[in-house]
């Protein structure tokens, strides 16, 4: 391709790029705080009111997402549009990171990469704002980027970075340490030669590698402080060898359905970036790009790992994927007749044509069809749709408000019962905030264990005010119509002698909250009878 159209059409698909991601900052700042996200808000709240993590109340989640929830709390503030901003944040040290590590390669590949990551992001809809997976996502890109760094400029510090930043990931997922181990020893196989791939002197000393491992050691340290600090790290260490392996075995899906949804929307561009690798030629020695395929490969892994096959498990995959995908289809577009270069073959210069061919479909694809319908999906989404909770918060102020403070309880994990006890700043009556924990298998301890904290706290202390959702979380859809009580016939009993159901609602209508509209979940409110 000449050089001039091919200059108007890097401009124009960096326009069509950017124009999409922004559409996801200007259309979702309003968002309100739901899902996963929600429930994480709840905890961080309940942390600060005395509540001791693990001791106090049950949780599968590793202590590092509390930490850093209550830090974006902290920085940001504890409402909607604070979650939203540091939705944003994340999305921009994204960006950043994605720069860095594309640095000396064509200008628009980082810009490819991060608006493509953007409006994934968004597309996936309300609820994936703030997820555990997106935030080590983020650390893990982050911290490659502070690798490269350290390794070009011989900076400890950048090194000290990268150890934090992995460490942070890893209390989040410990899964994270399948990449960092592997990344820290292809980088010490870098700092032995003389020079890297784009012919910068590399250090020889290893102290970056010292000032790596420090920097690793400094978040699980602070997870550690944290747990002794709230008398919860033998709570901790049980809900490690009991609730954390049943959640694991949950809601499990084949593996073709994991792979397939691991790379969702993005098939027909990873299909011709794997055509594009068969017709270029095999790259130089680039410890670098290793560093990202190694990411990749752990994004693959993560997804097959946790096997659920939701949006957000794919972030780890997607932040390594992208900017791989957008070097080789930039380097592509280099002509194979620069000066100086060697002379081609007719195939060899015939393969050099087809790939610049396969190169600018890949990009085009991305620029002017994927990035844009992303963008106007996001502007479709229905946001102001939750009349779950706005509904729930009403029934709750009537029966009395913050009086019901340590005397209400939710039969719940994400529905939104979670959301309007946080945005009333109840605290429950006990600390049982997963309902899967109850109407699981009966079989499991950590189900077994959960049903006798539930039961001896309600012969000592019963809540005033009980709810109950209709799903059961990785058990069903929301129009489960409370079928999940089925599997405790004891406590559906407890209910029917000791409760009178005051109020039963219903959705009247789906949400449109991401890709496809969904049914709500309904809910029952239940009164103790005096």
């Amino acid at each position: 391709m000449p050089s001039a159209p091919a200059r108007v059409f890097c401009v124009a698909a960096a326009a069509s790029l950017t124009l999409s991601a922004l559409v996801y900052f200007a259309f979702s700042w309003r968002w309100p705080l739901v899902g996963d996200t929600s429930l994480m808000h709840y905890i961080g709240f309940l942390v600060q009111r005395g509540w001791a993590p693990y001791r106090q109340f049950g949780d599968m989640n590793m202590p590092g997402s509390y930490l850093v929830e209550m830090a974006a709390m902290h920085i940001f503030g504890p409402g909607d549009l604070a979650w939203r901003f540091y939705d944003f944040a994340l999305m921009l040290c994204g960006s950043a990171a994605f720069f860095v590590v594309t640095r000396d390669r064509h200008w628009l590949a980082p810009v490819f990469a991060a608006s493509l990551f953007i409006v994934t992001h968004g597309r996936d809809g309300l609820a994936q704002g703030g997820q555990r997976d997106l935030v080590m996502a983020i650390c893990l890109i982050a911290a490659t980027a502070f690798l490269f760094i350290s390794i070009r400029n011989r900076s400890a510090a950048a090194a000290a970075a990268f150890g934090l930043l992995s460490g942070l990931a890893l209390t989040i997922k410990p899964t994270a340490i399948l990449l960092t181990i592997p990344q820290l020893v292809l980088a010490l196989f870098a700092a032995r030669s003389p020079a890297d791939a784009s012919g910068h002197t590399v250090p020889t000393s290893p102290r970056f590698l010292l000032a790596g491992v420090l920097g690793w050691f400094a978040a699980p340290l602070a997870v550690l402080l944290f747990l002794l600090r709230e008398h919860s790290l033998a709570a901790f260490l049980y809900t490690l060898r009991t609730v954390v392996p049943y959640y694991a075995s949950l809601g499990h899906r084949p593996l073709s359905f994991v792979l397939v949804h691991s790379l969702s929307t993005l098939e027909p561009l990873v299909i011709g970036w794997l055509a594009l690798l068969l017709m270029l030629p095999r790259p130089v020695h680039d410890w670098r790009r290793n560093a990202l395929l190694l990411g990749v490969a752990f994004g693959i892994l993560n997804c097959i790992i946790q096997a659920r096959a939701l949006p957000y498990y794919r972030y780890p995959l997607l932040v390594f994927l992208l900017p791989v995908i957008a070097i080789d289809l930039t380097r592509a577009l280099d002509s194979p007749h620069k000066p100086g270069a060697p002379s081609m073959t007719v195939s060899s210069s015939w393969m050099a044509s087809a790939a610049r061919v396969v190169a600018l479909l890949g990009l085009a694809f991305g620029a002017f069809f994927l990035a844009p319908r992303s963008a106007f999906l996001i502007h479709r989404y229905h946001w102001w749709e939750n009349d779950f909770i706005t509904s729930l918060e009403q029934n709750l102020n009537t029966l009395g408000g913050q009086q019901l403070s340590r005397k209400v309880l939710c039969i719940d994990t994400n529905s939104g019962c979670g959301n309007a006890l946080y945005h009333l700043r109840l605290e429950p009556s006990n600390g049982i905030l997963s309902d899967f924990l109850l109407f699981g298998d009966s079989a499991a301890p950590a189900v077994r264990e959960t049903r006798a904290q539930l039961t001896a706290s309600f012969a000592s202390s019963p809540p005033q005010v009980l709810i109950v959702t209709s799903a059961l979380y990785l058990g069903g859809d929301a129009a489960d119509d409370y079928r999940k009580l089925a599997r405790w016939p004891e406590f559906a009993s407890f209910l029917a002698a000791h409760y009178t159901l005051t109020t039963e609602w219903h959705p009247t209508h789906s949400n449109l909250w991401w890709s496809r509209p969904e049914i709500p979940a309904s809910y029952r409110i239940y009164v103790l009878r005096k």
